[in-house]
């Protein structure tokens, strides 16, 4: 290309025009149209004087754009060749973006299977995939990310099965048993996928993962008691002895071992709602019925209690709010124990919702050993 060319394109002037000139063919426009858009200072138009002539500098016209191109050519190039030669080549950025529209529509399309395959319902994964917060498709994130969640998904106790460690689930679906701590984009994201939003604390948190069979330690998974007697090798055993009459927290860690009813012919109640559990413990004190109080989902606790319990020739009678959630409590129950007995409940569609706080005396009555004394 001519020295005396190359020479002027990096002029203040010529650069501008230059530059007006890439963007438009970038854009996939040609240079035969409408005038170049540029702000040109009094020097800097005389500058582009130089190649377009001292007419075209005095008659305060726009640059126009095709005879910026015929002059050019005069010089024995054309404008993409000035432009990559005193920069880089011309990009073809429709191109580009249309690449970049299918790269993500492609890799939305591949996570997409990829959390289907795991047995994620189609529904959910395009509400999981609308959802804002995921990385933008296109650059392999969003793949890496559902593929995590659907090896978590595909990783969870089935309905109704044995229950996990969140650590466990962690190390056997990501081979990292600190891959679904609290905070981790993998951990926010599966279960926005299993239908939770972001739990806002560790106690929403730890109940997220409980509803769906995991537990996040040994600890934090309770169930509350009250006048339950336990014999066997657990650490709970002496604690259930010595509460007495008053409202007692176990912990799964301390439920693990060897245990039964003091006396398995004793029935043993469980309620959904704490306010059962205490107005028995304030009325009713040691005269109360042993009562399980699940505190809403049973918890790991309360499933490795009332197993335990049902297993050792205990009788259950259960119950919970006569709601969706309630029913769905009791289902729970009756799954993981097939023969416990219903109280005060009947399983079907939940209509009018009712508390048990509703039915508070009745149930206190049943509760209550004093009454059963005198029938008997």
């Amino acid at each position: 290309m001519d020295d005396r060319l190359l020479a002027w394109a990096r002029l203040p002037g010529p650069r501008k025009v230059l530059a007006a000139a890439r963007r438009r063919l970038e854009a996939g426009h040609n240079l035969d149209g409408s005038p170049l858009r540029v702000d040109l200072a009094p020097g800097e138009r005389a500058e582009v004087g130089r190649l377009l002539g001292m007419s075209w500098e005095r008659s305060g016209r726009a640059v126009g754009a095709r005879a910026l191109s015929t002059v050019i050519e005069n010089y024995g190039g054309t404008v993409a060749d000035l432009l990559a030669a005193t920069g880089e080549p011309i990009r073809d950025l429709r191109a580009a973006r249309e690449a970049v529209r299918q790269d993500a529509a492609d890799e939305r399309e591949r996570a997409t299977a990829v959390l289907e395959e795991a047995g994620v319902p189609a529904d959910v994964v395009t509400a999981w995939l609308s959802r804002r917060g995921l990385p933008a498709a296109g650059h392999g994130q969003l793949l890496e990310l559902a593929t995590r969640c659907a090896a978590v998904w595909s990783a969870l106790p089935q309905a109704g099965g044995e229950r996990s460690l969140l650590t466990v689930l962690a190390a056997t679906a990501l081979d990292d048993p600190h891959a679904l701590d609290r905070g981790s984009a993998t951990a926010t994201s599966a279960l926005r996928l299993l239908g939770h939003e972001l739990p806002d604390s560790a106690e929403a948190w730890r109940l997220a993962w409980e509803e769906h069979g995991i537990d996040c330690d040994a600890v934090s998974s309770r169930v509350l008691v009250l006048n339950v007697r336990l014999a066997g090798t657990a650490p709970c055993v002496p604690l259930t002895q010595a509460a007495g009459p008053e409202p007692l927290w176990l912990t799964l860690r301390s439920l693990n071992g060897a245990l039964q009813a003091s006396d398995p012919e004793t029935d043993v109640y469980v309620c959904e709602n704490p306010s059962v559990l205490i107005a028995a413990a304030d009325e009713l004190g040691e005269s109360s019925r042993p009562l399980v109080c699940a505190n809403g989902r049973p918890s790991a606790a309360t499933l490795r209690l009332l197993t335990a319990l049902a297993e050792s020739g205990t009788t259950l009678h259960v119950r919970a709010d006569d709601d969706a959630a309630g029913q769905s409590i009791v289902g729970t129950l009756r799954a993981a124990i097939p023969g416990a007995k219903l109280w005060r409940f009947e399983v079907r569609p939940p209509k009018v919702p009712r508390y048990e706080e509703q039915d508070l005396p009745a149930l206190l009555q049943d509760l209550d050993l004093r009454q059963h004394r005198r029938r008997a």
